[in-house]
């Protein structure tokens, strides 16, 4: 299956102070990037985190006491046209079952 990149700039706020790091989602062709798609991001880097606030954006994590991360609110995401996939998601989508 095909997939498109995204960009997203999102804020940690930890014990330390805030910062902001870039995080890269894929999502299917045609589609953007949904709540889901940023908890499983999340889960990819290794932060359980659920959402607090929909319209800002806004996870805290699912076990505050066991996480150093006290929030992380997404900034904005863009789609990176520049990305074309390859490996097997590209050999997959040229096939055509005739020889």
């Amino acid at each position: 299956m095909l997939k498109e990149r995204y960009y997203s700039t999102v804020e940690y706020a930890d014990r330390y102070g805030k910062t902001n790091k870039e995080l890269h989602l894929y999502c299917e062709i045609g589609k953007k990037p949904t709540i889901g798609d940023f908890i499983e991001a999340f889960q990819k880097i290794g932060l359980d985190l659920e959402l607090n606030d929909f319209v800002n954006l806004t996870f805290k994590p699912r076990r505050p006491l066991a996480s150093t991360v006290i929030s992380v609110k997404v900034l904005r995401t863009i789609k990176d046209h520049t990305y074309r996939p390859t490996g097997s998601d590209m050999e997959a989508s040229h096939r055509t079952g005739t020889r």
